[in-house]
C-alpha cells in the first residue's frame, strides 16, 4: 500500500489525510470531500489544509490521534518519506482513548544517540505541579536570606543529582529524606541498619533450629550444603521472576533488597516470639476436649495473623516512607514478592534443618509446589496498596488495603490449616492407608487455592503493566515538545522489550557504563511521566524552590550530555585506532 501510516478503522478511506512536514511546521490535508477529519473538535473541509501543533487532538474515522512531535526547529533529522511528507508517531490521547483506538507501530532507530542533538541545559520552569512562581520584590535583608536558600538548595540537589549516577533513584530520595542531613550521618544510619539486621539474623537462628542445624552438620556435614542451597536458589529464582515483570518504571536495587531482607531477617524473630508465646496458650484456650481440627485451625490463624501482619508492616513502611517509589499495583507485587521470598527462604531453611528425614516431602511440597506460596499471600495486601496510588477515593483508601490485608491472611490461613490437620491425621493414624491416602490428596489439593490466586495476580499484573505504558504515552507527550524527550525514546519507552534489546545491544558494544547511563536515562524520563502523574492525582508539591519535575528534566539533560559525549570520546579513539 502507498499508505506510510495505516489506522485499522474501517470508516477510515484508503486515501484520507496527508501529514505533511514544511519549514519547520507541521500541516494535515484532507484528501477527499467524504473523509471525516477534526482538529482539535474543528472540522478540516474536503480539500483543506490545517496548520498542526504538537499535541493537536486529530479525529480520523473513528479513530482519535495525538501529533506528538518537537515545537519548532530544533535541528532534529527526521525520517522523510516522499519529499514533503513524513510519518511521526500518531499514539492513541489518552489511557481511556488507547483501548479504543489503533495504535501505530513506530519502530526507533537502534542507534538512537548517534542521532541526537547535545541539548543546553535545562531552565527552571516557571510553573510547576501546575501553580505559577509569584514574582516579588525582596528587601535586602530578604532578598540575601531567600537567594541563600535558593542556592543551598540548588547546590543539594546537585549533590544528590551526584549520588544518583549510581543508586539509580536519587530523585525520590532527594525529596523523601531531610535534605539537611549529611553525608556522614547517612553512613551511620545505613551501618546501625545493618548492624540491626545481623543481630535479628542471628536472633533468628538462636531462636530456631539452631541445635538442629548441629546435629544435621554432625550427623552428615554433606547434607548442610542442600539445606542452604535449595531454599536460597528457590528465592534467587523469585528475584529473577520480579525483575522479569518489573518492566516500565523499575525499582532501584537497594529497594529490592531491603524488601527482601525485611522478609529474610527483620520479620523472622518477632514472628518466631509471637507465635511461640501463642502456641503456648493454646491448652489453656481450647481446653482438653478440643479435636485435631480445631488444634489445627488455631495454629492456621497464629501462623496466617502473625505473618502476615509482620510481613505487611514491610509494605507499609514503604508505601509510607517513600510514598514515591510506590507507585502502582506493579510495584505492590513486586515489593510483596520480594518479601515473600525472603520469609520463605529462611523459613525453609529452617524446616529443612530441623526435619532431616522429611527432606524429600519437604523439597516438593515447600520448593516444588509451594514456591511461591509466601510471596503469593503477601502480594495481596501488596495490590491493595498500589491501588490506592490509582484511586483518589478517600472510603477505598481505608477500605481496599483492609480487604487485601483479610484475603492475605484468608489464603494463608486456609493454606496451613488444610497441611496442619493432614499432618495430625497421618501422625495419629500412621498404618491406616485411608486415612494416609486422604492426607496425601488433601495436601496436594491444598496448592489449588493458591494457585487461582496466582492467576488473578497475573490478570492484575497485565493490566497494571498496560496502565504504566499509558502513562508514559499520555504524560511524556508535553516533554516532547518542549525537547526534554526525543520522539523515537519517547516510542520505545512505551515498547519495554525493545527498550531492554536496545539497552542489551549498548551493553555489548559501547560497554558497561554507556550501558548504565542509558538505562538510567530511559528510567528518569519514565519516572518523569510517573511523577507528573501523580501530581494529576493529587500528590502535592514538595517543599522548596526546586520540584521533583525540574530535577528530573535537569537529570535527563546531563545524563544524554553525558551518553553523548562518551560517544564521542569512543569514536575518536577508534579513529585513532
Amino acid at each position: 500500500m502507498s499508505n506510510d501510516l495505516i489506522l485499522m478503522d474501517p470508516s477510515v478511506s484508503r486515501e484520507h489525510a496527508r501529514l505533511i512536514f514544511n519549514g519547520g511546521s507541521w500541516s494535515i490535508h484532507n484528501v477527499t470531500e467524504q473523509n471525516i477529519l477534526y482538529v482539535n473538535g474543528h472540522t478540516v473541509a474536503a480539500g483543506a489544509q490545517h496548520l498542526l501543533q504538537s499535541q493537536d487532538f486529530l479525529v480520523l474515522g473513528n479513530t482519535m490521534l495525538q501529533l506528538i512531535a518537537p515545537k519548532g526547529d530544533q535541528d532534529m533529522p527526521i525520517p522523510m518519506g516522499d519529499e514533503d511528507e513524513v510519518g511521526v508517531p500518531l499514539l492513541p490521547a489518552s489511557p481511556q482513548d488507547a483501548a479504543d483506538t489503533a495504535e501505530v507501530p513506530v519502530v526507533p532507530h537502534p542507534d538512537i544517540f548517534s542521532r541526537l542533538p547535545l541539548l543546553p541545559p535545562v531552565k527552571k520552569p516557571p510553573a510547576t505541579n501546575g501553580k505559577m512562581h509569584t514574582a516579588r520584590t525582596l528587601s535586602p535583608e530578604t532578598s540575601t536570606w531567600e537567594e541563600d536558600r535558593q542556592t543551598a538548595m540548588e547546590m543539594d540537589a546537585s549533590a544528590w543529582a551526584e549520588e544518583g549516577k549510581l543508586l539509580g533513584s536519587s530523585i525520590t530520595l532527594q525529596f523523601a529524606l531531610p535534605r539537611t542531613i549529611k553525608k556522614t550521618l547517612r553512613w551511620t544510619i545505613g551501618g546501625l541498619i545493618l548492624l540491626v539486621l545481623l543481630l535479628s539474623a542471628l536472633t533468628a537462628i538462636i531462636l530456631n533450629n539452631l541445635l538442629g542445624i548441629v546435629s544435621l552438620v554432625q550427623e552428615s556435614p554433606v547434607n548442610i550444603l542442600s539445606v542452604l542451597t535449595i531454599p536460597i536458589v528457590a528465592a534467587l529464582g523469585i528475584n529473577l521472576l520480579v525483575n522479569f515483570i518489573d518492566r516500565y518504571e523499575r525499582e532501584p536495587w537497594f529497594l529490592r533488597l531491603a524488601a527482601f531482607l525485611w522478609g529474610a531477617i527483620i520479620a523472622i524473630p518477632p514472628t518466631t516470639f509471637i507465635e511461640g508465646s501463642i502456641d503456648g496458650w493454646r491448652g489453656a484456650i481450647l481446653g482438653p476436649q478440643a479435636g485435631k481440627a480445631l488444634h489445627a485451625l488455631f495454629s492456621a490463624l497464629n501462623a496466617g495473623i502473625t505473618e502476615e501482619t509482620v510481613k505487611g508492616l514491610g509494605l507499609l513502611l514503604l508505601f509510607f516512607v517513600l510514598r514515591d517509589e510506590f507507585d502502582n499495583v506493579t510495584d505492590g507485587i513486586v515489593y510483596g514478592a520480594l518479601i515473600g521470598a525472603g520469609f520463605a527462604m529462611v523459613e525453609n531453611i529452617f524446616y529443612f534443618a530441623g526435619n532431616p528425614k522429611a527432606f524429600l516431602f519437604l523439597l516438593i511440597g515447600r520448593i516444588v509446589l509451594g514456591w511461591l506460596s509466601h510471596s503469593t499471600f503477601t502480594i495481596c495486601l501488596g495490590i491493595a496498596l498500589g491501588y490506592m496510588r490509582h484511586t483518589r477515593i478517600r472510603w477505598k483508601h481505608i477500605v481496599i488495603p483492609f480487604i487485601g490485608y483479610f484475603i492475605a491472611v484468608g489464603l494463608h490461613t486456609a493454606f496451613d490449616f488444610i497441611n496442619f490437620f493432614a499432618n495430625s491425621l497421618v501422625l495419629s493414624s500412621p498404618d491406616n492407608s485411608n486415612i494416609v491416602m486422604f492426607s496425601l490428596f488433601a495436601s496436594i489439593g491444598d496448592y489449588i487455592l493458591p494457585f487461582i490466586a496466582q492467576m488473578v495476580i497475573i490478570y492484575c499484573l497485565i493490566k497494571s503493566l498496560a496502565h504504566e505504558a499509558a502513562i508514559i504515552r499520555e504524560f511524556l507527550a508535553s516533554e516532547v515538545s518542549s525537547g526534554i524527550v526525543t520522539v523515537d525514546e519517547y516510542a520505545m519507552l512505551q515498547h519495554s522489550f525493545l527498550r531492554t534489546r536496545i539497552e542489551r545491544n549498548i551493553l555489548w558494544r559501547q560497554g558497561f557504563k554507556q550501558w548504565m547511563r542509558v538505562k538510567a536515562l530511559y528510567q528518569t524520563e519514565i519516572g518523569l511521566a510517573f511523577r507528573k502523574w501523580h501530581v494529576s492525582m493529587g500528590d502535592k508539591p514538595k517543599l522548596g524552590y526546586v520540584q521533583p519535575e525540574d530535577a528530573y528534566r535537569q537529570r535527563i539533560q546531563r545524563l544524554r550530555q553525558d551518553i553523548l559525549l562518551a560517544e564521542a570520546s569512543s569514536y575518536k579513539e577508534s579513529n585513532r585506532l
